[in-house]
């Protein structure tokens, strides 16, 4: 089966980047295929289990349900840094990372798809 790669650069409640992804990653998994996702930038912030998630969507559960599913989850360390985002403050899951883990993602995978501004 092939590796999907998903980079998503905007973030949770701006776009509706994160929910394509989302759609996109439960796809492939029920296909068979695997899946990570790298959080860069605006990104990073879908990842704050204290997001207090407004109306009919929870995107930090909804990244929770990919993470159990077997999703790698990795954020952009520095980007987490500079909004003020902490290890602790992420859901289960989910890592702080680096370029590297998201260079080492897009590697890996057979197709990217990079959600951008």
């Amino acid at each position: 089966m092939a590796q999907l790669c998903l980079v998503v650069q905007t973030g949770p409640y701006t776009y509706q980047n994160l929910d394509t992804a989302y759609g996109l990653a439960r796809a492939a998994l029920a296909k068979g295929h695997g899946v990570s996702l790298f959080l860069y930038i605006d990104g990073v912030v879908a990842a704050n289990k204290n997001i207090d998630a407004p109306g009919e969507r929870n995107i930090a559960a909804m990244l929770q349900e990919l993470a159990a599913a077997g999703v790698r989850i990795a954020s952009c360390g520095a980007c987490s840094k500079f909004r003020g985002i902490t290890d602790e403050m992420y859901i289960d899951g989910a890592e702080m990372g680096s370029l590297v883990d998201m260079a080492d993602m897009i590697q890996e995978a057979d197709v990217l798809i990079n959600f951008g501004f």
